[in-house]
Formats: structure tokens, C-alpha cells, sequence
């Protein structure tokens, strides 16, 4: 009999009910500087600096959520969750955002001045804000899911304000998020019928 999955997939997994899954509230988090490297892209060549990050702080309630989902992948290469890794390109065009990036660390980190002459390491367990917010793919069967993605880097100051962002659509379009989610729950014909929302993302 054919069931659609691998037997040892089924033994290999734990069971865990719907909504048992803990979720990231979107907005803003505290975050710390888990990783933070150049990155050479495999199949465009262009050099970027990957940051890996995690929440963080002492009034986040979900301090430690990615590296719990880190932790909890028994079936998949071991990769820091995608939702919380972050490229900043280094080309003279797009600089001043990844300076931007820099300069929230300073204003976050008392002490802390970015040195040109040391690598990207310097800031690995810095803290500064993130921003995290839904942006949709299409998975390997085809189906338009939504994600959730660390899409900007504030300095810690600026947490009360921040709210949760604009919703990245398939066609690199954005649409606010409360409208997003009036119409993922609205006729079937309307634009956005067939988003899913994956585990790890937010629970509508």
C-alpha cells in the first residue's frame, strides 16, 4: 500500500498536532548577532554578507526561537533557519544600507565602532533591532505559501515604533499586511485564494 511518504521519514519525525508549533510574532524583536560573514553566491558569483541572527533580550518572550527551530530539524541539512539570515550586498549601489546595517549596531552597543580593518565577526553577538515580516514563495509542489523573513535591521531606540511590515508578493510587489490578511480570508476568487501560511509563520 502507498501512503505518500517514506516509512523511515514516518518513524523519524515526532508527531506534533496543528498549532502546536511555536510561531514568531511578526514586527519587532530584539535580536542578537549569531553569525556574520561574506558570502559568495554559488550561482551568481556576487559576494554579500550573510548575518545569522536570533531573538533576543530579556522582555523578548521568544528569546532563542530560531536556534529552538535550529535545534528541533532532525530531517534537513543543518542551516540556520532562512527566516532568520539576512544578505547585505556589498556593491557601491546598495553600501549605504548594509552601512545603515553597521550603524544601528553602533547606536544599539554602547562601546561599539565598526573597524575596516577587522572582518565581519567584530559584531557577532551585538544586539539591535529586527524587523520581521511576511513575504511569499512558491514551494516545490508549486503552491504559494508566505513566509516569514528578518527584512530590516533599526537601531534598538527605534523598537516601540516599529510595526509589522508590508507583505512581499510573488511578483516583488507589496501590500499592507492588514489587507493581506482580510483578503487571504475573504471568497475564494479573490487574489490571494490560494496562500498558504507555513508552520513557522503566522497563525491567522
Amino acid at each position: 500500500m502507498n501512503l505518500g511518504f517514506e516509512l523511515k521519514d514516518w518513524e523519524e519525525v515526532e508527531a506534533v498536532e496543528m498549532g502546536d508549533r511555536e510561531v514568531l510574532e511578526l514586527g519587532g524583536h530584539e535580536i542578537i548577532i549569531k553569525d556574520a560573514r561574506l558570502y559568495t553566491s554559488e550561482i551568481s558569483g556576487n559576494v554579500s554578507v550573510k548575518v545569522c541572527v536570533d531573538i533576543n533580550g530579556k522582555n523578548e518572550q521568544q528569546a532563542g526561537f530560531f536556534q529552538r527551530q535550529y535545534e528541533n530539524n532532525k530531517l534537513s541539512e543543518a542551516k540556520w533557519p532562512a527566516g532568520a539570515t539576512r544578505y547585505l550586498s556589498t556593491k557601491k549601489e546598495s553600501l549605504q544600507y548594509t552601512k545603515g546595517f553597521v550603524k544601528s549596531l553602533e547606536n544599539s552597543n554602547p562601546g561599539f565602532t565598526f573597524d575596516t580593518k577587522k572582518d565581519w565577526s567584530q559584531i557577532n553577538g551585538l544586539k539591535c533591532a529586527g524587523v520581521f515580516g511576511l513575504e511569499e514563495y512558491q514551494d516545490s509542489e508549486g503552491k504559494t505559501r508566505a513566509g516569514t523573513k528578518l527584512v530590516q535591521f533599526r537601531s534598538l531606540d527605534k523598537l516601540p515604533e516599529i510595526k509589522v511590515p508590508s507583505v512581499k508578493l510573488l511578483d516583488g510587489t507589496f501590500v499592507d499586511y492588514e489587507e493581506y490578511k482580510a483578503t487571504r480570508n475573504s471568497k475564494p476568487e479573490e487574489k490571494v485564494k490560494s496562500v498558504e501560511i507555513t508552520n513557522e509563520m503566522l497563525p491567522f
